[in-house]
């Protein structure tokens, strides 16, 4: 009969530690590209007013008009001073906020408190809630995609998105990213 030799090879405790410590740095190193590669091309999509005023027209049947008054940071989008009722029933208030090339971190300022300065928190479905001083109702605000928020203002005394909200969510969601 014979013996099958079989040869055993030992490392030492340094030897082991090297190797760990190495696959973790690997790992991390793997971990760490794919997360800045998705948060570098998340910040490249950059959409046009017009992009936006085309979603409107597709979605909800008029596309949303420049506000009176223009801004070198960003344009704003709404429905004007005198929209029909039916409008201001199926959507609410808003104001759909587009950041121009280049400033699309000026758009930070809308995610802060008025009265405080302090950034706002960010609630369930990504809204951030904020208690509008004059009129004692919550406004919310969305970000989508790299250049664009949604600023709604809900009229009501309570943190609620309500079906207008979920509308404008529903059509702002379908924009490229």
């Amino acid at each position: 009969m014979r013996r099958a030799s079989v040869r055993v090879t030992r490392y030492s405790l340094g030897a082991v530690r090297r190797i760990a410590l190495l696959s973790l740095a690997v790992l991390a190193f793997m971990a760490l590209a794919g997360c800045g590669a998705k948060s570098d091309q998340s910040q490249v999509v950059t959409l046009t007013p017009a992009q936006v005023k085309q979603q409107f027209q597709q979605a909800a049947g008029r596309p949303l008009e420049p506000a009176a008054v223009s801004d070198p940071a960003w344009d704003q989008l709404g429905y004007g001073l005198n929209q029909p009722q039916s409008l201001v029933e199926k959507y609410g208030i808003f104001n759909v906020y587009v950041g121009k090339p280049g400033k699309a971190e000026s758009l930070a300022s809308l995610f802060k408190d008025k009265a405080t300065d302090k950034p706002l928190a960010r609630g369930a479905g990504g809204i951030y809630w904020e208690l509008d001083s004059q009129s004692k109702t919550w406004v919310a605000y969305k970000r989508y995609g790299g250049n664009v928020v949604l600023v709604w203002f809900s009229g009501s005394k309570e943190q609620a998105a309500d079906e207008r909200f979920q509308r404008l969510d529903s059509i702002l969601s379908g924009l490229p990213s």
